[in-house]
């Protein structure tokens, strides 16, 4: 973008900074409402990874560019028009970076409850004519100048949204029965694994967790976050090091077993393998430089 070289937000690095006109939120029974309008004369991050599903319908504007990437899901250009939805299941990690002209969006930002707790599929430039529809009244509505008629609409709208969401979105690995992670499970260990990171993680103690045995765990996990269980866990804690490398100056050592490795050089040759630098040089190599 902008002829430069652009990484999407890899969940260490700084964000970039977002230019907001108009922002209205509003909680309309279980669902958040935010309604935005957003300038994009620099490249911007868009990111989620949250214990709620998201969903961002695209009402207006020029976005002249747009790279998007999913932990687990669809990845690449994907430059929206008016009516394009975004699927944003919880706990799955999503980047996007956006640049040029304006955009005009809704975001529903949907309990995992009220879709039946289902893993629910990532989309991008996805179409629903009901739920656009509803996304563009609802905009105005939270836009206007308020009171009992417009409360009255706008619960009307999420009243009627809630059997087409957990109709059209909620069923998605039902039929899976028990090797599918819920939406709750995968957010119950993310949390456990980005919060704790020199916790001794085992596939025992993180299958315990959502209650399968570890066969069916190892693939339900797979399944559902791209990678092993070990390989999250590693790439957790891995992350949580390069923050605090660019955050303070603890040293290295300290660094390493505060994020649950057990020797500084198995930590400085993992480290090594996923940022291309060990930690020091890693260090000097951000000190002072913008993100």
């Amino acid at each position: 973008m902008s002829g430069q070289a652009v990484h999407l937000w890899d969940g260490i690095r700084p964000l970039r900074p977002r230019t907001l006109v108009a922002r209205h939120e509003r909680r309309i029974g279980p669902l958040e409402v935010v309604a935005a309008t957003e300038r994009l004369d620099r490249a911007t991050d868009w990111t989620f990874e949250e214990a709620h599903h998201t969903i961002v319908v695209h009402l207006g504007g020029r976005i002249e560019r747009l790279a998007c990437e999913f932990a687990v899901g669809p990845s690449g250009p994907a430059r929206p028009a008016r009516g394009d939805i975004w699927v944003i299941p919880a706990a799955c990690r999503y980047a996007a970076l956006a640049e040029g002209g304006e955009a005009d969006f809704v975001e529903l930002r949907v309990p995992t409850t009220l879709v039946g707790d289902a893993a629910i599929a990532a989309k991008v430039r996805h179409r629903d004519d009901f739920l656009f529809g509803s996304a563009v009244r609802l905009a105005e509505l939270l836009r206007g100048p308020g009171g009992d008629l417009a409360d009255m609409a706008a619960h009307a709208l999420a009243d009627a949204l809630h059997p087409h969401l957990a109709a059209r979105y909620g069923a998605v690995g039902a039929h899976f029965g028990g090797g599918v992670l819920s939406a709750s499970q995968r957010a119950r260990l993310v949390a456990a694994i980005r919060d704790e990171p020199d916790a001794r993680h085992s596939l025992d103690t993180l299958a315990a967790l959502v209650g399968m045995d570890v066969r069916r765990f190892t693939a339900a996990f797979r399944a559902a976050f791209g990678v092993t269980p070990w390989q999250y866990v590693l790439r957790a804690r891995l992350d949580a090091a390069a923050r605090m490398l660019r955050a303070g100056a603890a040293p290295v050592t300290e660094v390493a077993l505060a994020t649950g490795f057990a020797t500084p050089s198995h930590f400085a040759t993992a480290f090594a393998r996923r940022f291309g630098a060990p930690p020091s040089r890693y260090r000097s190599a951000i000190a002072g430089k913008p993100g």
